[in-house]
Parts: C-alpha cells; structure tokens; sequence
C-alpha cells in the first residue's frame, strides 16, 4: 500500500487540526507559550488523536522520503499546531529515522521557538535515535547539548530522558550525559537548568545513589531549581539533607535571587 503524495497528507492534516480548533482557545495558549507563531486553538490531546487516526488510515504506506518530505512541508509554514504535529509524526514514525536523521532534527530544533516544540521532539524522536543508533548520533546529541542556543542546547540536553529512565540504559549514558551537562551547571538560564534537573529526576526512578553521589559535590555550583527538580522523586528522609546542604551551599541566595518562573508542562 502506498500513501498519497506528502503534500496532499500534510493538506489532510491541516484539515483535520482546524476541525479539532476550540474557539477562543488560540488566543490565550499564544499567550501562554509568549509565541510568535499563529495558533488555531488545538489541544495536545487533540494533536496526538489527529495523528494517531492518521497513522491508522492515511499513513499505513509512509516510508522514510515520504515522512521526511511530510515533516518538511508541515514545518514550513509558522502554525504551532502544524509544527506540533510534525513532531508528533516524527515520534509516531520514528523507527523510520536513520543516523543521517540528525541533520534534520538539528535543523528543526534551531528553529524551535518553544519549550512546547523542544520538548516534543528532543526526548521522543531524538532521544529514540540515540538509543537505536549510539555511534552515529552521540556526536550531534553532544553537540546540541553544547550549544549556546537555548532551546537546541535544552533539546541536547533532553535527549538523554530515555535513556536515564531505562534502568538497563543508565549505566551506559550516564556518565556520557553527567560530563556533557557538567560544564552547563553555570548556566543561568531557567529552561536549561530544568533540562538537566528534569533529566537526573529520571534516572533517580531506578538509580537513586548513583545521581545523588553525582550531584552531592556540586551542590555549591547547581541552581536550586535543578536541584528540587532532581531530587523531586526522592522520599524526605534522602531529599532533605541534600536540599539543606544545597541551602548552606547558598546562604545568600533567596527567593528574590530566583530567576522567574516561565510557563512550562508540569513534569
């Protein structure tokens, strides 16, 4: 079975986002993202049911040129909703990608303009490749991870997700992840410090001591909130000290000293 030409799918799709639009939705999420991109007004939810239709009726054929060709074309125009989408059929579609794959994630995570679509692809599609194909896409991972842009240097560093969750995965990437987000723990920026907080939360789920032991000697140097993030799956009993001796670590800093608070999905 063959798909239809990834124009006529991505003309599909766009048709089925504005069915799924709620009125008066759009306005508030654009102010809620502080996007510069148009928004129609789709729910999350509503993407993933878009695309999980699609993949079951239209998509059955799609092979690696087609779905590149499709993310490309929904990618292009600058709707939140279709570029969500793209990300979700990279997700949905993502044991077509190849290693060479990395040129185009790389190209579509410098031009992310959000957490929302940073965070869509780096720990999905990204993350995945990584896992599938270590050799030739650590490279590029590192790389983003180094990077001063803050939503590729975020998506580099939220490629790791996967691989700190799996308990089998850990002890491999550890230490790869640890020493690529060593040198970030200076960096000032909220969404990047809670990348790396987000990501050791991860691996405390099977791999408690291990992160622990990691981050105890640089409680002088990690912010408080890559630290509460890190330690959030912890019980009390461990978590607390950690928390005290990060506060002795910073006696001077208090809640006005904290970088303020964006909008973010609850992790």
């Amino acid at each position: 079975m063959h798909a239809p030409p990834p124009a006529a799918l991505a003309a599909e799709l766009r048709a089925r986002l504005e069915d799924n639009a709620i009125p008066g939705r759009a306005a508030g999420e654009k102010r809620y993202l502080r996007s510069d991109l148009h928004h129609i007004g789709v729910p999350l939810p509503a993407m993933r049911g878009v695309v999980r239709s699609f993949t079951r009726r239209s998509g059955q054929g799609l092979g690696h040129a087609e779905l590149v060709d499709l993310v490309t074309d929904l990618w292009t125009q600058p709707v939140h909703e279709h570029r969500s989408t793209a990300l979700l059929l990279l997700d949905a579609y993502a044991p077509l990608l190849r290693p060479d794959d990395t040129a185009l994630l790389e190209d579509l995570l410098r031009t992310c303009a959000t957490w929302a679509h940073t965070d869509l692809l780096a720990p999905f599609a990204a993350g995945r490749l990584l896992l599938r194909h270590p050799r030739e896409a650590t490279p590029a991972v590192l790389r983003w991870t180094a990077d001063e842009a803050q939503w590729v240097r975020r998506g580099g560093i939220l490629c790791f997700l996967p691989a700190l969750r799996g308990e089998d995965t850990f002890t491999r990437w550890f230490p790869v992840f640890t020493t690529a987000v060593d040198p970030l723990l200076d960096d000032d920026r909220f969404f990047v410090r809670k990348a790396i907080g987000w990501t050791l939360r991860e691996g405390t789920k099977h791999h408690a001591a291990a992160v622990t032991g990691w981050l105890t000697p640089r409680l002088s140097r990690a912010a408080s909130l890559t630290v509460r993030e890190a330690l959030k799956r912890l019980p009390d009993d461990a978590r607390a000290p950690l928390l005290a001796a990060h506060a002795a670590a910073h006696p001077r800093r208090g809640r006005r000293h904290a970088p303020t608070r964006r909008p973010e999905a609850p992790q």
